[in-house]
């Protein structure tokens, strides 16, 4: 089973759960558990305690390292303030994961790095990543 980690804009959170529900349906397990944290999409960091924030990071640093590609999200609107997700982003260039960029944006240099593929849609990206999970399937 293909392990993926989704790095998204804390905002889009809701639409993020229903992109990881068709991933799972498809076969493929979905890392991240920032898609299930109690807080609002709307939520601001300063508004969830240091503590909380910290346990946070270190839950988003093991679901990072136990995926095998990362899955990141583009703004778009070129409005969202909050940039956790470029230093999960980071995290896996470090590690040498596979990177499928959704969108159409190179937010910044790093997204022309070795092993980043750009995707226009969701549906594109994720009809790939079922593919690959049903292939280690069968090996």
């Amino acid at each position: 089973m293909l392990k993926i980690y989704l790095a998204a804009p804390y905002s889009r959170k809701d639409q993020m759960n229903v992109y990881a529900a068709e991933l799972r349906a498809g076969g493929v397990e979905v890392t991240s558990s920032w898609l299930v944290e109690r807080h609002s999409p709307s939520i601001q960091v300063h508004e969830v305690s240091h503590e909380e924030n910290l346990q946070y990071v270190i839950n988003d640093i093991k679901e990072i390292h136990a995926a095998k590609v990362m899955v990141f999200f583009t703004d778009p609107t070129k409005t969202i303030l909050r940039a956790g997700r470029h230093v999960e982003f980071g995290i896996a260039i470090e590690r040498r994961m596979p990177i499928f960029v959704i969108g159409t944006e190179r937010e910044n240099i790093f997204h022309h790095a070795p092993g980043v593929m750009h995707f226009k849609s969701w549906e594109e990206v994720r009809d790939l990543l079922i593919a690959m999970s049903a292939d280690l399937t069968c090996q």
